[in-house]
């Protein structure tokens, strides 16, 4: 039997708290022990210190005092603000650990660079758990295996409508950089980077192989008046030939669950309703669909790597850079964020909060992914066409040169 694992955890707030779950949930499993715990908020997450420390673990105010007394660790956990990916990424690494990076890994290019260069010995894994899912996984087999016949398409759109609460809760939220820090908030670069990441996946000519894209447009705006985006809009092609077209948005009343369609010349295949339906219409069955905990498969698949079960983690560093390449690329494509006059947006209250709606953006959002159209190319009186980039050789981002926009 291999000892538990001795884990620290950076963040213990906001998603954080998953971490901690599936910690505790780990430590009942005998696979793992909590160790320690870093965050700052020590007063507005008192309830949490004391939980974590009747369960026998050290809080600590600095992740810097954690990393230079914590000498018993295997691994820490990062679940922290994305602007402080890098740094305490970097800083386990320098301390020989193995870590789990909450996803987005960085917000840019030449940040993911730098970590892969640090990470020679591949202790980095990228917290993205749908990669582990049984319906993604399924996909991905079916694409393997040629039943869909060479991928001409990917496409994927959601609406995820956000509302002052969000904005609200967190310095970060919303923002392009926090005290000089990078943070490239938005609906494609957080909460809906995992299914930017899926399509480097199904793209991938091998079943644990990522594809990069070769060339990509983008369009960015923003309805409410914040310093990034709420809506995103990019296509992008790869040196096979395969396209994608990927819609996003946060500026709708209406929800719009995650749909994610693959096209081949033999048939089409889609995972649907945030992830619970995987359908084709070339007579592909899925297995019958089981109650899942992503993020726990994502640590168990995390640990068996760190113990020798298997030979690499369902997301590295690397596997990450098509990722990075599409949605760094796509804001150059875009010149920036581009702001919707007022004229096309409305605010609305639901459930006690405000939120801000473009009339109409919805029903584009879902033509966008069935027509393989950009928002631009669907009418959009707001619209503005971006200029098609290639990120073959691109190395790095300056997000000051877009604030502007």
């Amino acid at each position: 039997m291999n000892k538990p694992l001795r884990f620290g955890l950076f963040g213990a707030g906001g998603f954080g708290a998953a971490h901690l779950a599936v910690m505790e949930k780990l430590e009942k499993e005998g696979l793992a022990r909590l160790v320690c715990v870093a965050d700052p908020f020590v007063d507005r997450l008192a309830d949490v210190k004391a939980k974590v420390e009747s369960r026998g673990a050290r809080w600590h105010a600095k992740y810097q005092d954690l990393l230079a007394k914590e000498a018993d660790l295997d691994a820490i956990s990062i679940a922290t603000p994305i602007h402080l990916h890098a740094q305490m990424a970097a800083a386990s690494l320098a301390r020989g650990l193995f870590v789990y990076l909450e996803k987005p890994p960085v917000p840019l290019i030449q940040q993911l660079n730098d970590l892969i260069a640090l990470d020679g010995r591949r202790k980095v894994a990228v917290g993205f758990p749908m990669i582990c899912a049984q319906n993604v996984r399924q996909l991905k087999q079916w694409i393997s295996n040629g039943d869909l016949g060479e991928i001409e398409t990917i496409r994927v759109n959601a609406c995820w409508p956000r509302g002052n609460g969000y904005y609200q809760r967190a310095a970060w939220a919303g923002k392009m950089a926090v005290d000089g820090e990078a943070v490239f908030d938005g609906p494609a670069t957080n909460a809906n980077a995992h299914l930017l990441h899926n399509v480097m996946f199904f793209a991938g000519n091998a079943m644990d192989h990522f594809d990069v894209p070769a060339e990509i447009e983008g369009e960015f705006y923003r309805a409410r008046p914040i310093d990034s985006y709420d809506v995103a809009s990019f296509r992008g092609r790869y040196e096979s030939g395969t396209t994608f077209v990927f819609t996003v948005a946060h500026a709708t009343e209406e929800s719009l669950p995650f749909r994610m369609e693959v096209r081949g010349k033999k048939g089409r295949a889609w995972i649907a309703n945030n992830g619970s339906l995987l359908e084709s219409d070339c007579g592909l069955v899925n297995k019958p669909p089981v109650s899942e905990d992503a993020l726990l498969n994502s640590y168990h698949a995390f640990m068996e790597y760190v113990q020798g079960k298997r030979p690499d983690v369902p997301t590295s560093l690397v596997d990450a850079r098509g990722y990075l390449l599409a949605s760094n690329g796509a804001l150059i494509s875009s010149g920036g964020v581009h702001t919707i006059d007022q004229r096309y947006w409305r605010i609305y209250e639901k459930e006690g909060d405000q939120g801000y709606d473009v009339p109409g953006l919805a029903e584009m959002v879902k033509r966008s992914a069935e027509e393989g159209r950009l928002l631009s190319e669907l009418g959009a009186p707001w619209g503005r066409k971006g200029s098609p980039v290639s990120v073959r050789g691109l190395r790095s981002l300056s997000l000051k040169d877009y604030l502007s926009h």
